[in-house]
């Protein structure tokens, strides 16, 4: 321990960990609100940070495993009466300190947010935490190889920019963007992955310092450490998985009833909101007997549903409810191979779109969309404004307009 707090101290590596923290919480912190509340955003969010971290990581190892280049480093070291493992791990295990501190901080920031409601799902979070300490110690390891075999000033660089490339352009699970309920961390795997990355970075330690040994002498113990790694870490299936429905889903009584992920509680308010505004619609838009959240129903071999609340947008869910009571009210346009709606479409009608935006304000709440519509075609564009403008002018107005659209559609084109 006596040695771990002198390396750093000693270390110009220890001046970035205040700013790494800084980064990593403020990361954290302005991030939209939407993952309060949810374990598996709260773990996804926490972890995203760990792509900035992960960079510093493997240039910060390249550079600290580079330094037994110089020959005044390391032939006092080979003439040290302990193993050279022995001696560099106070060094290795300082760098692990100042990667990992600003990651837990971030994590225990979000955390913290969350365990104030406690919802369901807490292993979703702990799989995405644990995701990302894999991702920092696999930087670390990766980083330390390429310092032992590049010179000095190529190899931070190399481990930076890298790394940068394995997160951003191959694809793999070592950072995710999200959380969703429908998607489940294979906690196992997970751990097995992080158990092989210390096992990688530590068969780093045994590479003897010097570009031209590590060349001449352990160029295969390198090789087959990569290997180990890549074997691990690629094998069987993603640590990210589709969950299948959930036979304990949250269902807030309609009709529509709106169902949701156990996981997905926080919305049950919203979703009672949705429903209240729904109760005052024009009894010709049919309600369908339910509406799911993405992924809890399962229709022509897929599990799916009528919308995904993966940025907590009230919009989103008054979407998926407004689709859904559409496709029952114009149900017989289906009929016949979908007849009708194919004579709707030649006749170049815009009336149901505009319907359907008009709802989806209503169910909303009124105000701006959460969202941007580009690339629409300009008829399309007029019909979605009508809509939205119809939503704002007096109730009487509406319920005779949307009244006479869903008759004069089903008569012209469904009967």
């Amino acid at each position: 321990m006596r040695t771990f707090w002198l390396h750093l101290r000693c270390t110009p590596l220890r001046r970035l960990l205040p700013v790494l923290l800084v980064l990593d919480v403020v990361l954290v912190l302005t991030r939209d609100d939407y993952w309060h509340g949810l374990w598996g955003e709260t773990g996804a969010v926490a972890q995203g940070p760990a792509l900035y971290v992960g960079v510093f990581a493997a240039g910060a190892a390249a550079w600290s495993a580079a330094l037994h280049d110089r020959p005044e480093v390391a032939e006092p070291l080979r003439s040290m009466p302990r193993p050279t493992p022995r001696a560099e791990l106070p060094r290795l295990v300082t760098l692990l300190f100042i990667v990992l501190v600003p990651y837990v901080a971030g994590q225990a920031v979000a955390f913290t947010i969350t365990a104030r409601t406690w919802p369901p799902g807490f292993g979703q979070y702990l799989g995405y935490a644990l995701l990302g300490a894999v991702s920092l110690v696999l930087a670390t390891a990766w980083g330390w190889l390429l310092g032992r075999l590049l010179p000095g000033r190529w190899g931070p660089l190399a481990g930076a920019f890298t790394w940068i490339i394995v997160n951003l352009a191959v694809k793999t699970d070592l950072i995710v963007v999200n959380g969703p309920a429908r998607e489940q961390t294979d906690l196992p795997l997970i751990v097995l992955r992080l158990a092989a990355a210390v096992v990688l970075l530590g068969t780093c330690l045994w590479l003897p310092p010097g570009r031209e040994s590590v060349r001449r002498v352990s160029l295969s113990t390198a090789a087959v450490s990569l290997a180990l790694g890549g074997t691990v870490y690629l094998s069987g299936a993603s640590v990210i998985t589709t969950r299948h429905g959930s036979a304990s889903m949250l269902c807030v009584k309609g009709p529509p009833a709106i169902c949701l992920w156990p996981e997905e509680e926080k919305y049950r308010a919203m979703a009672e909101r949705v429903l209240a505004r729904a109760e005052g619609m024009p009894q010709e838009l049919a309600r369908p007997e339910r509406v799911y959240s993405y992924g809890l129903v399962r229709e022509e071999g897929a599990w799916l549903g009528d919308f995904d609340m993966d940025s907590g947008s009230e919009w989103a869910m008054a979407d998926g409810v407004t689709r859904a009571m559409s496709e029952k009210t114009f149900a017989a346009c289906a009929d016949d191979d979908f007849a009708g709606w194919d004579r709707y479409q030649r006749a170049g009608d815009t009336s149901v779109l505009a319907l359907e935006r008009w709802l989806e304000k209503r169910l909303a709440g009124g105000g701006k969309p959460a969202y941007t519509e580009s690339g629409v075609p300009g008829p399309e564009t007029a019909a979605i404004e009508k809509g939205k403008a119809m939503a704002d002018r007096p109730a009487a107005e509406q319920e005779q307009w949307a009244r006479h659209t869903i008759r004069s559609v089903l008569e012209k084109y469904c009967a």
